[in-house]
């Protein structure tokens, strides 16, 4: 069995959809999905912790120190963990890289369901935001001021100024990072810088203490890994995708060689033409 020439193994090599080569490289984290569930527990041991910074940190965002510039930014920064500014990062995922969009089932049940876990937490906490809080009067134990309805007794009223843990914004940019990830590797520090922007923008806009930010990466990054863990989720996705994935596939297995054999007949008349 003869080997092919070596200018046609090139142009072979060339036509390969790179697509799906940045692909495989982008499921790292679906290999190792344990690396999502040691993220949970130390950010959930991290809560209690979190709670001696709340009230410095609170006052220190309270003061305003930040330039007027950055605070703009980070108002702007709000729509990656917003559900309109959510919806339109997937609306261009989905137009500008075609490609990737057999990932777009797994992300937006990451994001919803992180954004929903979130939801029901903060209907069993009542917890004030620092917003409703007098910082100048407050102290280290402030930040314990917690009452947890396990009854759902006040599900009815719900208040958002004493629903403040855990975040669902925070849980939002968590699982959208994490997706955004997996979908456009090239783009991950994008992505991290835009979700620890969003951390800021969450207290310094008054809306969460430090640990309510942790708290919701909790749930972002639990529902996360029900997603992404092949027991769970993650196989029912994997075969979404695989499914969605084979035509493509099938379809530039086809076209390779024949692009190998036009890009090889045009090397060959340039030779031809040169002589």
């Amino acid at each position: 069995m003869s080997a092919l020439p070596r200018d046609q193994e090139k142009s072979t090599a060339v036509a390969l959809p790179m697509p799906l080569v940045n692909r495989a490289l982008s499921l790292d984290v679906q290999k190792r999905p344990g690396l999502l569930l040691w993220a949970v527990v130390f950010a959930a041991f991290s809560v209690p912790l979190a709670t001696l910074a709340d009230i410095p940190l609170a006052r220190w965002f309270h003061e305003d120190p930040l330039p007027g510039d950055f605070v703009r930014t980070l108002d702007l920064i709000r729509f990656y963990s917003h559900g309109s500014g959510v919806f339109f990062i997937f609306l261009s995922l989905f137009l500008l890289a075609p490609e990737r969009r057999s990932l777009l089932p797994r992300l937006v049940t990451m994001v919803v369901g992180a954004s929903a876990v979130a939801t029901v937490l903060k209907m069993f906490v009542l917890r004030l935001r620092p917003s409703q809080i007098n910082l100048d009067l407050a102290t280290v134990e402030t930040a314990w001021w917690w009452r947890f309805d396990w009854t759902l007794d006040h599900v009815a009223m719900f208040d958002a100024s004493a629903r403040s843990f855990p975040s669902g914004n925070m849980a939002t940019a968590i699982a959208l990072t994490i997706g955004l990830c997996l979908a456009v590797p090239r783009g991950r520090w994008l992505f991290v810088l835009f979700c620890g922007l969003t951390v800021m923008q969450r207290m310094q806009s008054g809306s969460h203490f430090f640990s309510d930010v942790v708290g919701g990466a909790v749930a972002g990054l639990l529902w996360s890994y029900v997603c992404i863990h092949p027991s769970l989720f993650g196989s029912l996705f994997d075969k979404m995708e695989s499914v969605e994935e084979q035509p493509r596939r099938n379809q530039d297995s086809v076209l390779a060689p024949v692009i190998g054999e036009a890009e090889e007949e045009e090397a060959t008349g340039g030779e031809r033409r040169a002589a």
